[in-house]
């Protein structure tokens, strides 16, 4: 295999080339990477487009095709600290759960605003912001141990 920049050569004997399932497969994880970044970055100046959920796709999808801007994105002030602890941990700081469910309570209590005319259409479009708000809110909290104490 030849050097890229997302895999430089740094083995002595380069393992066999991917077939061209393999190579589709890792530019289009690439591509989708490049396409969730590009979308978080814009939510960074766009109102209620979010930003971390986007970059936790590129992150997890350059995992897999370019390990290098994977870890690039970690090295992100703000966000990269976040989309790390998500992906290696699952967790998600306790700043991060009250924006991330204050967003779509907030969402939800727009949406009641405009739909309060119509039950059924404003129940299908709460629903899955509740559920989102349930999951984040349910999620263990960055920097914070589940350890229990010991029975006496």
């Amino acid at each position: 295999m030849r050097p890229s920049p997302c895999h430089p050569a740094s083995v002595a004997a380069a393992p066999p080339a991917p077939g061209w399932l393999a190579r589709a497969s890792r530019h289009g994880l690439f591509l989708l990477g490049g396409l969730s970044f590009a979308t978080g970055a814009a939510g960074l100046v766009v109102p209620l487009l979010p930003t971390t959920i986007f970059w936790i796709i590129a992150a997890w999808a350059w995992s897999k095709s370019c390990p290098r801007l994977q870890h690039r994105l970690y090295a992100l002030p703000g966000a990269g600290p976040h989309v790390r602890s998500w992906l290696e941990d699952g967790t998600i700081s306790r700043r991060g759960k009250l924006f991330a469910v204050g967003g779509l309570l907030f969402g939800v209590a727009m949406t009641a605003l405009v739909l309060h005319d119509s039950p059924q259409i404003l129940a299908a479009a709460s629903l899955p912001q509740l559920a989102a708000a349930l999951f984040v809110a349910t999620r263990r909290e960055a920097g914070r141990s589940d350890q229990r104490l010991p029975n006496p």
